[in-house]
């Protein structure tokens, strides 16, 4: 069995997540070995968590279940990303497939150059040691990171708050349990005994979603797509929705 919230299972709030799996009741334990990209395929895969824009990006057999409702000033179900460092120059990027850290970043403004880091932690790295000049890091991110190693964040100036988008998925297998394992998360991020580990991921509940949902990263990202010209190609688009 393949079981992962990897999105936000950052040092500090990894107990938080194991409390929320053990409240599924689902069994087993989090994968935090397994890329997430490979879970993805995995036959076994029971939920795991994605970018929006990873529903459109490649060919995993995966689809969205649940999105999370964080503690966030935006409509439950949606998150939004900063704009940190400056607004000209080098930018650090999780990825070039993430909404949050990149088709985000180019609704805002427009780098020099890209270096890609891996992670949000990473890039936030990068813009504190002057290898970058600027990022655009998840909102919920942030502020775990903000309240849990200040260090991480300081002296980096947020600039700008991009618009709200559809929250990072959980994802299950096409053809599989999905009203299963949803109906299981959803107990459990409103169990008394999950309250602790909720506040500590920014959790407040989780809303039904399905892939149409995902729309509007999708028509974000080909909006700034003209924009990616000598940072890569594009990737190619799922035809899930025209």
């Amino acid at each position: 069995m393949t079981a992962a919230f990897p999105w936000y299972d950052l040092p500090s709030v990894r107990w938080a997540n194991d409390i929320l799996w053990k409240a599924t009741g689902l069994g087993g334990e989090l994968d935090r070995d397994t890329p997430p990209h490979e879970q993805w395929r995995s036959e076994d895969l029971v939920v795991s968590q994605a970018c929006g824009l990873d529903l459109f990006l490649g060919d995993a057999p995966i689809e969205p279940v649940l999105a999370p409702a964080f503690d966030l000033d935006c409509e439950a179900g949606r998150y939004y990303s900063y704009l940190v460092g400056a607004r000209t120059g080098v930018a650090a990027v999780n990825a070039m497939t993430s909404r949050s850290g990149w088709s985000a970043l180019l609704t805002l403004c427009q780098p020099s150059s890209v270096v890609v880091t891996g992670s949000h932690a990473a890039s936030l790295a990068a813009v504190r040691d002057g290898s970058a000049d600027l990022a655009c890091i998840d909102a919920v991110t942030w502020h775990i990171l903000e309240r849990d190693t200040p260090s991480v964040v300081a002296g980096v100036p947020v600039v700008e708050r991009s618009g709200p988008a559809p929250a990072p998925p959980f994802v299950v297998r096409r053809a599989g349990p999905r009203n299963v394992v949803a109906r299981r998360i959803t107990a459990a991020m409103r169990a008394p005994e999950t309250r602790l580990a909720r506040r500590a991921l920014l959790l407040r509940d989780v809303v039904p979603v399905t892939v149409e949902d995902y729309a509007p990263v999708l028509a974000e990202y080909r909006a700034v797509a003209p924009r990616m010209a000598g940072f890569g190609s594009p990737r190619k688009l799922s035809p899930e929705i025209p």
